[in-house]
Order: C-alpha cells, then sequence, then structure tokens
C-alpha cells in the first residue's frame, strides 16, 4: 500500500495509527466498508444453502449479539 501511495511504509504506519489523522480515518472507513461486502456475500451464500457460510453467518450474528 505504501509503493502505491509513494509514502514511506514506517510514515503510512504512523498515521493509520493516529486515529484523529484523515488517513487513519479513511483507511479505517475502507477497512469497514471491504469487511460489511464481505460479510454481505458470506450472507447471500447463506441464503443459497453453502453449509460453510451459513456456518460463518451464525457465528457472525453470535459475535454481533455479544457485542451488545
Amino acid at each position: 500500500m505504501s509503493v502505491i501511495l509513494d509514502v514511506p511504509a514506517e510514515q503510512l504506519r504512523e498515521d493509520i495509527a493516529d486515529r484523529s489523522t484523515e488517513v487513519s480515518k479513511r483507511y479505517h472507513r475502507g477497512k469497514a466498508t471491504s469487511k460489511v461486502k464481505l460479510l454481505h456475500q458470506e450472507m447471500q451464500l447463506a441464503y443459497v444453502g453453502s453449509p460453510l457460510a451459513l456456518e460463518n453467518a451464525q457465528r457472525n450474528l453470535m459475535d454481533m449479539e455479544d457485542d451488545e
């Protein structure tokens, strides 16, 4: 990622670790967006009966309840 952005890797890590930076906010927003897309895809697979997706979806829902 640092190569693509043309930023030293250590600088990128520091910027991401500091939650007050715009870099960190965009990084975490992108990460959350990707996670939502993956969970949505997993649910779609569960709806069509994929045994592994059903198991993962159930675990994800239980994790969500634990977080509440």
